[in-house]
């Protein structure tokens, strides 16, 4: 897969393209149908799959003081699209500039003439331009005026709720690490660096990896997980805390991700892992001692193997 990263590189490679519009953090159910409908009619009209994305996310330039973590780092996004068979992606700088184009300047400048788009999908709730002045209407009048086929997508529903982004977002900061990987269409993943802590873990017998994680990236809620770690092409099962680790440390305030890897004694300092997260297994506590707290992580241990 080709990936762009400005118009006019991309305008001098690309013969005529069909586009799918959006930020797509998460690659979720949604995005996966949207992009879909682009690929088949990419495929019917021989045309270039392709996907016009925007970094930073337009939510970090229009409201600079809200927070915003992401499902999906960029290279695991690009990763994603490349999976459903998209072929080249424009990650367009969202600053200020592109934010005051007006709807028809954009569709223009980006669709029309720096795309050579025949066919562009959006979802249901797409806006653009200025002030956020561009809706389905205005794209279908833009696109029948330049002869360009404009295909909306439909909501999306998993367990009778609206798939969206944010809602994603809202499932993890509850915890509810099984319904967001319903939505996601996938388990929700973290990948980091394993990097030395304190070796607590190892005394009690119960040795972990702890990882650094991207920092923009969205943590599950403090807890226990069962999980799956995905290593040098292995698939292992684990048990995984996410958390401030009160039983040890006073006004610790950034999640600490630490994997107990099941069955398993090799030494993985600086590798990477991929951690799903697959379903909760309780809150996190604060326990009286060593003892309290290897008794419960025996009992974690048991609920996962089950769980698996």
């Amino acid at each position: 897969m080709l990936v762009f990263h400005e118009l006019k590189d991309i305008a001098a490679r690309t013969g005529s393209t069909s586009v799918a519009i959006g930020n797509f953090d998460g690659v979720h159910l949604g995005h996966q149908a949207l992009i879909s409908a682009m690929l088949e009619k990419a495929h019917t009209e021989k045309l270039c799959p392709t996907v016009l994305t925007f970094y930073p996310h337009p939510v970090e330039v229009l409201k600079p003081h809200k927070k915003l973590e992401r499902l999906t780092t960029t290279s695991e996004k690009l990763e994603l699209l490349e999976k459903l068979g998209v072929e080249q992606v424009l990650v367009a700088r969202f600053d200020e500039t592109l934010s005051h184009l007006s709807p028809d300047v954009f569709f223009e400048s980006y669709l029309h003439q720096g795309l050579r788009a025949k066919s562009i999908h959006v979802g249901f709730n797409f806006v653009f331009g200025k002030d956020r002045a561009g809706d389905i209407g205005t794209l279908k009048n833009l696109g029948e005026k330049a002869g360009v086929f404009v295909e909306v997508e439909e909501q999306v529903n998993s367990d009778g709720e609206r798939v969206s982004s944010s809602h994603i977002r809202k499932l993890l900061v509850e915890g509810n690490v099984a319904k967001a990987s319903r939505h996601l269409g996938r388990p929700y993943t973290i990948t980091g660096q394993v990097v030395r802590g304190d070796q607590r873990g190892r005394k009690i017998g119960f040795p972990t990896a702890n990882l650094r994680c991207p920092l923009d990236k969205i943590a599950p809620a403090n807890g226990v997980y069962f999980t799956r770690v995905l290593w040098q092409q292995e698939e292992l099962r684990a048990v995984t805390n996410v958390g401030v680790r009160p039983t040890f440390t006073v006004g610790e305030k950034a999640p600490v991700i630490e994997v107990h890897i099941l069955d398993f004694d090799s030494d993985i300092y600086e590798e990477f892992l991929s951690v799903e997260f697959l379903g909760r297994i309780r809150e996190e506590k604060k326990f009286s001692g060593m003892d309290e707290l290897k008794s419960q992580i025996e009992q974690d241990i048991a609920v996962a193997r089950r769980s698996f």
